[in-house]
């Protein structure tokens, strides 16, 4: 068990007296609002269905940390700040993590190490990632229909976003990017949305090479995703919404023949540029006349010579006018086949910009970026802990309307969730956590823990 330093600190003259700060609380954490996170796993049942996914080669004889213990140390590690394995091993001894994996908090045995957790990282197969992202992507979607039952959901929004993700070493097949101007890695992330809520849940998180393509894995990630939600939402519509460069033929022939709604950015070409030239025009004369942008918009059948039929393309023309630039002309074009008004199109096809919200969330607060590790699959990995972490958090604030806190971001949870100075002590019958009294929303912290199943006294 790792002990605390007893160096003494001293502050002689900063205060009205000698100010003495000792490190030599061994039963004291940082992160005592943490069981918070064990609730809501318990509840989606996710840590478990994720270890289960997994191939585990070891003797089981010579097995001192479960897979399913080293899962939930690195994800709920994430949750509270620590995302690197580093980091995860600064706090094996802290007796909350210790009780997050149901070990005794005084006595039990100390977390993985970090060789422990490398290991683990770099041991996983491309099979075991495969599973992995499955169980992801069921254990959100039987989340949601618990939450909203089979009839409630009327609309199912898909979103599926690539991301760079700059890296700093050789990492296998990071490569250089000139459109990021970086060498990195462009993962692709799906993102659900039920009905008209806001947020946008996490399915899936896959890992590409830098230079990919946005249609590589496109069609492949769909065909996991789409007849899943299906299943589990069979009376809701299913949109799924695209960015500019996937409106490729095998992205779109699979959608044609899903039976659901899509809307997919398209680049613009000269062909669909003398369609729209009259609405341009149109753009530019509005803008002369009122002095400030008026979108037109207008729509066009039309067939790229790597279709084989003809699909609707709405556009929109405007002039754009940004201080200290030149005016200048933004033209969009969409594909869909939806039979909406083409502004109707256009404005359900540009919220799908909040998943960059979502996107910043993981990469500023869940260390998505955290990839440092040598192999491509270890990286995976990775990839699909920060995941985990966000379905979590993301699940944690599902049921926290009550308590303001239900458009928090990330950082804003942990901070006053989670992120509470307490000291665990276990008696006969109990383990006692005891948090500061000063915690400044500590009613916010109750609220959420009987929102979550805990008992009122």
């Amino acid at each position: 068990m790792t002990h605390p330093t007893k160096q003494t600190v001293l502050f002689p003259e900063l205060l009205s007296k000698p100010a003495t700060v000792v490190f030599d609380q061994s039963q004291m954490t940082s992160d005592g609002g943490a069981l918070l996170l064990k609730a809501v796993d318990e509840k989606l049942g996710l840590t478990c269905r994720l270890a289960s996914s997994l191939a585990d080669p070891r003797e089981p004889g010579k097995v001192r940390h479960s897979l399913c213990d080293m899962l939930r140390q690195r994800i709920f590690g994430i949750c509270c700040g620590y995302g690197d394995t580093n980091d995860v091993a600064r706090i094996g001894a802290d007796p909350m993590h210790k009780l997050l994996l149901d070990r005794d908090p005084i006595d039990g045995c100390d977390l993985a190490s970090q060789p422990t957790l490398s290991r683990f990282e770099n041991d996983r197969r491309r099979v075991d990632l495969y599973r992995l992202g499955e169980a992801l992507a069921e254990t959100v979607i039987k989340s949601h229909r618990r939450r909203l039952g089979g009839r409630k959901c009327k609309l199912v929004t898909l979103d599926l976003d690539p991301t760079d993700d700059p890296v700093h070493g050789q990492q296998q097949l990071s490569l250089f990017n000139g459109h990021y101007d970086s060498w990195c890695y462009l993962p692709m992330l799906a993102f659900a949305t039920f009905n008209d809520e806001s947020d946008q849940h996490l399915l899936a998180a896959v890992l590409r090479p830098g230079t990919a393509h946005p249609k590589i894995g496109t069609a492949s990630l769909l065909k996991r995703l789409i007849p899943a939600i299906k299943k589990a939402f069979p009376f809701a519509v299913v949109r799924v919404r695209l960015d500019g460069g996937f409106a490729c033929p095998e992205v779109l022939d699979y959608l044609d023949g899903q039976s659901i709604e899509y809307l997919v950015g398209m680049g613009k070409n000269s062909v669909l540029q003398e369609m729209a030239a009259s609405d341009v025009a149109l753009a530019a004369e509005c803008f002369a006349i009122a002095g400030k942008t008026v979108p037109v918009y207008g729509e066009q059948w039309y067939a790229a010579q790597t279709w084989d039929r003809e699909r609707r393309v709405i556009h929109k023309a405007e002039v754009v006018d940004l201080p200290g630039r030149k005016p200048r002309n933004n033209l969009r074009f969409v594909v869909t086949n939806m039979g909406r008004t083409p502004r109707e199109v256009y404005d359900i096809y540009r919220r799908r910009g909040d998943s960059e919200n979502r996107i910043k969330e993981l990469k500023g607060e869940l260390d998505l970026g955290r990839l440092s590790c040598h192999g491509f699959w270890a990286n995976q990995l990775r990839l699909l802990l920060s995941a985990a972490a966000f379905v979590l958090m993301q699940s944690l604030r599902l049921r926290l309307a009550r308590v303001g806190l239900a458009a928090a971001q990330v950082q804003t949870l942990r901070l006053r969730l989670l992120k509470i100075g307490g000291r665990v002590t276990r008696s006969v019958r109990r383990y006692v956590i005891h948090l500061a009294a000063a915690h400044p929303w500590a009613h916010q912290w109750q609220q959420a823990a009987r929102a979550w199943g805990a008992a009122v006294p």
